[in-house]
């Protein structure tokens, strides 16, 4: 018995659509880079300047968080109250709590209404609404003012967890940002905590009112005084060469996100970055890689911010969906040159360290790995280099041809390629049959039992799987391998 041998590699030349590929090694935050756009980080520089600005405060200070958790700044509001400085507090409706808080996973309602039994009553004035979504603290705004507008809620995630940014106000944004504070808590707050830690419904006074803001943008329950939306949207229309995003949520169909999809369709570059929700990836993102734009992945980002050909930034407290653009209360600053520049900076700094990004396509033989979605979370894939081995006796040359010239099929995208190693197992001829050996393949004629002729296949060893072809009129003869 001898062997014939064919190696068959396979490429997968197919296309995988909307792949979620490994980028870079990770979130690095630039916290401590001095930039003017600031970032939450593990040194939780942010958190220490709230803090810092808390410690000086000689009158009041206004928080507005969507969740608020135990921490040394709450510890530092109270010693503030201590010291006869007043602490004004807006936040979500306790009501809202109680659905599943996607922005921090690890946000538990039992130790937050724990927090407003022992650390809020009787020290903080504690209003909340529903749609209250804002994030941001003011310390003494009429006169020595001191604020942060934040992308994160005030809980320890936020701060030191999340990729999330913060601006520090001027003080004519101080002291704008003061009266959308003021007009809110007490037009449109609908309950208030009381000395028994129930909260009380409370009315409009029907006393503010609030004029056209210069400094703040806004989205409010009173649309008629809305200008984040608009402003986002008029300065993403006017891109000429890039956009670049991040947000938690987004709905395709809000008119902004609509802006950019047709930006993108144009040839402009935009770039998101946003969480891998796979909810949210195959029924909102896949619209906006389809048009080309390209997705960074943090499994963490709740940074809201816009940049417009590296020269119009925003940072933002909104979600770009319908409740974040048009309804509740959201706030939002347009950055000046320096924080431009420097959001300009973080941005690519994501770019090059999310651990994930998505395209529009990818060819498979290009990827070593994607990650997919399994249970809700990103795993990484392999993609294999497989190889096979199979043997076969073969009696005739059709058997031959057939295992010769079979077409292996990868069985899925999941493998770039496929190395097969085929061995034909071939009868040597006895060694009482003479050939000439001249050619790389004979066809001799014997005599079988009872002296009946038959012709047969003989292959020499010159013979190579490449020569097959040429055996094709001799599909039925037996076929044998020459001795030596």
């Amino acid at each position: 018995m001898k062997a014939l041998v064919k190696e068959i590699h396979v490429v997968n030349e197919g296309t995988i659509q909307f792949p979620i590929l490994p980028n870079g090694s990770g979130w690095k935050s630039t916290e401590q880079s001095n930039l003017s756009v600031i970032e939450s980080g593990e040194q939780k520089t942010l958190f220490s300047k709230i803090i810092n600005a808390i410690d000086n405060a000689k009158e009041f200070v206004c928080l507005q968080s969507f969740l608020i958790q135990d921490s040394d700044l709450i510890n530092s509001l109270l010693k503030a109250v201590e010291r006869n400085v007043k602490v004004f507090v807006l936040s979500s409706a306790e009501a809202r709590l109680k659905d599943r808080i996607e922005e921090e996973t690890d946000f538990i309602k039992d130790n937050y209404i724990k927090l407003l039994d022992t650390k809020f009553k009787n020290h903080f004035v504690h209003r909340t609404a529903e749609n209250f979504h804002a994030k941001y603290i003011l310390i003494d705004p009429n006169t020595n003012a001191k604020g942060f507008i934040c992308t994160n809620n005030f809980t320890e995630n936020g701060f030191a967890k999340n990729p999330e940014l913060a601006v520090e106000l001027n003080k004519e944004q101080c002291e704008e940002l003061f009266k959308v504070f003021v007009y809110h808590f007490w037009e449109h707050s609908t309950d208030e905590q009381t000395a028994t830690n129930e909260f009380d419904k409370v009315k409009p006074v029907n006393k503010f009112s609030l004029s056209n803001l210069n400094n703040i943008l806004l989205t409010s329950p009173n649309s008629q005084i809305n200008s984040l939306n608009e402003v986002l949207k008029k300065t993403a229309k006017n891109a000429q060469k890039s956009i670049s995003f991040s947000t938690f949520q987004l709905d395709k169909n809000t008119e902004f996100v609509k802006t950019i999809l047709d930006k993108a369709k144009q040839g402009i570059e935009v770039t998101l970055f946003c969480r891998p929700i796979e909810k949210q990836f195959n029924e909102q993102l896949k619209d906006l890689l389809e048009a080309g734009v390209q997705v960074f992945f943090h499994s963490l980002i709740h940074a809201k911010s816009l940049l417009i050909d590296e020269k119009d930034g925003f940072v933002f407290t909104a979600n770009l969906t319908e409740n974040g653009l048009d309804k509740g209360l959201e706030v939002g600053v347009k950055l000046n040159e320096q924080q431009t520049a420097d959001l300009s900076k973080i941005h690519a700094n994501w770019k090059n360290d999310f651990q994930s990004k998505a395209t529009k396509s990818a060819n498979v033989k290009d990827l070593k790995e994607l990650e997919v979605f399994i249970e809700g979370k990103l795993t990484k894939k392999i993609l294999l280099d497989d190889s096979k081995e199979d043997k076969r006796k073969t009696i005739k040359v059709s058997d031959l041809l057939s295992f010769f010239n079979q077409k292996p099929e990868l069985k899925d995208n999941s493998t770039k390629s496929l190395k097969l190693k085929l061995t034909a197992e071939i009868e040597s001829l006895p060694k009482d049959i003479k050939t000439y050996g001249t050619d790389k393949f004979e066809v001799i004629e014997i005599t079988e039992a009872k002296d009946k002729k038959t012709k047969i296949v003989v292959l020499n060893d010159s013979f190579t799987p490449n020569d097959i072809q040429q055996l094709n009129d001799f599909k039925e003869l037996k076929i044998f391998f020459a001795t030596t």
